[in-house]
């Protein structure tokens, strides 16, 4: 159901004070499509890894303790080409790895820029990669490296399972920056730049948002964590702006979203994600499969109080027997279907969300990575078990060289991936008297899914 917005209210924002001429109320305008980005790479949603795109190929990067796995994912019909070390360097049982100087956890790819930054859940420092020449020879020795110090110091800040110094980061396709949430808030980098041009000095979340615009007005959506007695805060930070806006409601709050939101409000926020071509804000729990839908498409941001108001949704699975939470989160570059996983489980999920207005969600296609229909062959035999990632999250998106919508889906050990076909997962039959659950014995629908081994 639809809810229609009424009053004001909510905390207030942080960030550069507004100036005296602006306008009392601006209007979000079109978001950045997805198909403008070089090889339809952009995940707006932060997490573990990141999907270079070039005209022949699709490489993932993938953390490892020592750096970064180039991963060559898919190349163009005829090609035979892999990722080498490069300039005669092939040492025995090592695979070709950016080096860094800390443990990598995560990783945001600008396959328009050629660049792509990493950063530590246990360090300050943030690795800026230029992928220019790599993205010719997918040789790991072309690819240029500069480390810089965020300026988030050593003391993490600490959620329910984890903590972390640097939380996520996103790049702003279009734009030459990107941006790191963690200690003392957000920070926008140019590429090139070790100092930051704007530190945004709010709650970081686990899993933070991020919608690039073409116009400049890119989007930090960066939900609060932790219930706090119905005043949990949702913030969006326009980085043109300077300003960190506060919805007008809060997301821990029954007497804002209603009686329907109790699984929602009553867990802490796991994670957003948004839809690059709607504008449409995804946001998932620790516990449940219920999802809380923004449509910042239709927000008003007020500049004066710093805060906006918008249209909002729950999106709950079908009736039928019950589902495990579904707290990771990310949304195709176009298409508008949600890709949610469960964080350390093995279910995934593929939901179609709304392209023409309104905020009610599709109905959930659940299919378990473990199902004895997959071919999990290529990670190490019929008995491969697929245990997923914790935080950061290990869900990706990215566009094949044939145009289709790709999920990917990593597991624990950053050693074997899940390659999902978005638009055949969501219009793949549901079991019998199970609306949530895809039927996997269906022929065809197996091959949906496919395994690769990432070492």
């Amino acid at each position: 159901m639809l809810v229609a917005l009424a009053g004001c209210g909510g905390g207030g924002g942080g960030g550069a004070e507004p100036a005296s001429a602006a306008p009392a109320v601006i209007a979000v305008t079109a978001p950045l499509p997805g198909a403008s980005v070089s090889g339809g790479t952009l995940n707006t949603a932060t997490a573990a890894y990141g999907v270079l795109g070039t005209p022949t190929a699709r490489v993932a990067l993938v953390p490892a303790p020592s750096g970064v796995v180039p991963v060559l994912i898919g190349q163009a019909a005829g090609a035979n080409a892999t990722v080498t070390w490069g300039k005669g360097v092939n040492p025995a049982g090592v695979t070709p790895t950016v080096s860094a100087s800390f443990t990598v956890s995560a990783c945001s790819v600008d396959s328009a820029a050629l660049k792509a930054v990493c950063i530590g859940y246990g360090s300050p420092r943030v690795l800026v990669l230029d992928l220019a020449r790599f993205a010719e020879t997918l040789q790991v020795l072309d690819v240029g490296k500069q480390e810089i110090d965020s300026g988030a110091g050593n003391t993490p800040v600490v959620f329910s399972g984890a903590g972390c110094i640097v939380c996520g980061v996103a790049t702003d396709a279009g734009q030459g920056r990107f941006i790191i949430g963690g200690v003392g808030g957000f920070r926008v980098f140019g590429y090139g730049s070790a100092t930051a041009t704007a530190r945004y000095d709010i709650p970081v979340g686990e899993n933070f948002a991020f919608l690039p615009r073409s116009d400049g007005h890119s989007l930090i959506i960066a939900p609060e964590y932790a219930t706090n007695a119905g005043q949990r805060v949702l913030r969006v930070v326009d980085l043109a702006d300077g300003v960190a806006y506060a919805w007008t409601r809060h997301t821990d709050s029954l007497a804002d979203l209603g009686s329907e939101a109790a699984n929602f409000a009553h867990s802490e926020v796991d994670a957003a994600a948004v839809d690059p071509a709607t504008g449409l804000v995804v946001l998932t729990t620790e516990d449940s499969a219920d999802f809380l839908l923004v449509d910042l498409a239709a927000a008003r941001f007020d500049r004066s109080a710093m805060t906006f108001d918008a249209p909002f949704s729950l999106a709950r699975p079908a009736a039928g027997p019950a589902l495990g939470r579904l707290t990771d989160a990310a949304v195709s570059a176009s298409g508008s279907l949600l890709l949610s996983h469960g964080e350390g489980d093995s279910v995934i999920g593929v939901t179609p969300l709304p392209t023409t207005g309104g905020t009610r969600a599709g109905a959930l296609g659940v299919v378990a990575l473990n199902d004895p229909a997959l071919d999990r062959s290529a990670c190490g035999g019929s008995g491969f078990v697929f245990a997923g990632k914790g935080d950061p999250h290990g869900l990706s998106l990215y566009t094949d060289l044939g145009g289709a919508q790709q999920g990917l889906v990593i597991n624990q050990g950053n050693t074997c991936a899940a390659i999902v076909d978005l638009a055949g997962l969501r219009d793949a039959p549901r079991l019998a008297g199970d609306a949530n659950r895809i039927d996997t014995a269906v022929p065809g629908v197996a091959a949906l899914v496919r395994f690769v081994s990432l070492i």
